[in-house]
């Protein structure tokens, strides 16, 4: 919360903190766009992948439909190299070996543009002129009568068909190769799809959770602050805007309302406190007006007759209290005034006893003891002098409202078990608070007094007032030993320090 606090009746200047929020936010990427984005994402990943598939599946299907073609091709060839031997052997006709040639030349030829596609230009190209070689060299064989050029033709006839079917072989058993690993890579194109999807959903849950719960944990830490009355504005670190960025400012509007409103509580509390202390002020400052008045009528009367050391004297007297009403006055017009926050080390004993001689005519005419305690050598706390002040005659004007004639209200400092911290305890030894009513106590509009004695505000505001200083107040009440309520408060050293310098900039 900002603890430079303006004047009853003026508004804080939020207008910077709103600026600074929207220059930080460039552009405008909410929720439901991120979660349209990334199931965008997956759908254009699962497509992706489903494309892919599709095109190893047909890959595999030109394979499978090249490798039926291929076989075709060498049955074709392989018959006709039969024919071939048997006429080499037995003399047989030629006839069927050129009818299977022929029809190994059509399957090229009606499936040319798939062969090329699956082997190449280059390769269709040499299967061609093997085949074209070896048709020669049949022909050759088939016209050859003499038995000297026969051997010569024959041992090339054997060499293309021998290049022929070991070409088309060795192609076949590296497309079943290949075919089979394009079939396990399909297999496993599901397994890899589903891990892949798998840990795509894994990452976007958790990092969109842990996104989702950290704004959820801000604005739930941010209405525990509300509550302890700490209203200083969300500042969003994000470089864009959502649903949160929206949500604080609505809550940043709200706090800035409830900001002005809780001043005038507070100031309206610090009044009915004013008006409380107004009447022991009174009687306090009858005595010296009294005093003061009864001193110059004896003067104006005998004034003719007091030798002058007598005049002086008097005089002096009348100084006197009239320096004494100055005081008690100042000390009430301190405690009223409205002043900027102002936080500064301050030292514990002195605020202390100031709100012990605010509230000492409210202990005397409640005829009340008031006791003192303080450790010595006390380090400097860190606060604002003005809101200890009205916390301390608040928690002490219970104390006595709580006791009956006779009572004793105790208030000791000394240093906390815990570092960088000094702790004042107020204790009283009356009935204490009912233990139904303990956690309710600092609830705003809360009071266990009469009716007509008391708003309930008194221990909110305060609980306020020590949450913004960086330090803690707690009630420890029993019948049997009073109620004392611990105010700990951070010393300079104490980081705390820090962090209410960040509050008040």
């Amino acid at each position: 919360m900002d603890l430079q606090q303006p004047a009853l009746g003026k508004e804080p200047d939020n207008t910077k903190d709103d600026k600074n929020l929207q220059s930080k936010q460039h552009f405008s990427l909410s929720i439901r766009n991120k979660i349209a984005i990334s199931f965008s994402l997956f759908f254009i990943l699962c497509v992706a992948i489903t494309l892919w598939f599709f095109w190893i599946l047909s890959t595999i299907e030109n394979k499978i439909e090249f490798l039926v073609i291929t076989d075709n091709y060498l049955a074709e060839i392989q018959q006709a190299r039969r024919f071939e031997k048997n006429y080499l052997l037995y003399g047989t006709d030629l006839d069927n070996a050129f009818e299977h040639l022929d029809r190994a030349k059509k399957v090229l030829s009606k499936n040319k543009k798939m062969i090329k596609k699956i082997m190449g230009e280059k390769n269709f190209q040499i299967k061609s002129e093997q085949m074209s070689s070896y048709w020669n060299q049949l022909v050759n064989l088939k016209n050859t009568k003499d038995i000297k050029s026969r051997e010569l033709t024959v041992p090339m006839l054997r060499q293309y068909g021998g290049q022929m079917v070991s070409f088309a072989e060795e192609f076949v058993k590296k497309e079943r190769s290949a075919v089979a690993h394009m079939f396990l890579l399909a297999k496993r194109v599901p397994f890899l799809f589903i891990s892949i999807l798998l840990v795509l959903v894994v990452v976007f849950v958790i990092l969109f959770t842990r996104q989702l719960m950290i704004n959820l944990k801000r604005v739930v830490d941010y209405t525990k602050k509300i509550g302890e009355g700490d209203f200083s504005p969300i500042v969003s670190n994000s470089k864009h805007r959502d649903e949160f960025s929206r949500l604080a400012d609505a809550f940043n509007r709200m706090t800035k309302e409830l900001d002005n409103r809780h001043n005038i509580i507070l100031e309206s509390h610090k009044l009915r406190a004013i008006g409380t202390l107004v009447a022991g002020v009174a009687h306090e400052l009858n005595n010296p007006l009294n005093n003061t008045m009864l001193t110059a009528e004896v003067l104006k009367e005998d004034f003719e007759i007091l030798p002058d050391n007598e005049k002086i004297e008097m005089i002096e007297d009348i100084i006197n209290e009239a320096e004494r009403s100055r005081i008690i006055v100042k000390g009430l017009l301190d405690f009223a005034r409205e002043s900027e926050t102002n936080i500064k080390p301050l030292e514990i004993e002195g605020i202390i006893n100031d709100s012990v001689r605010l509230v000492a005519n409210q202990v005397k005419l409640a005829k009340v003891k008031l006791e003192l305690d303080f450790d010595k050598n006390l380090p400097n706390i860190h606060g604002d002098e003005q809101m200890l002040k009205q916390v301390f005659v608040n928690l002490i004007l219970n104390a006595v409202d709580a006791l009956f004639p006779g009572g004793i209200v105790r208030i000791s400092i000394h240093k906390n078990k815990i570092p960088n911290f000094v702790v004042a305890e107020v204790k009283d030894n009356g009935s204490g608070i009912p233990e139904h009513a303990q956690s309710r106590i600092f609830e705003p509009f809360f009071t266990t007094k009469g009716q007509g004695k008391g708003t309930g505000l008194g221990l909110s505001v305060s609980k306020g007032i020590i949450r913004k200083l960086g330090g803690y107040i707690h009630l420890e009440s029993s019948s049997d030993a009073g109620t004392t309520f611990t105010v700990s408060l951070p010393v300079t050293e104490s980081p705390s320090e820090i962090m209410s310098k960040q509050f008040s900039l």
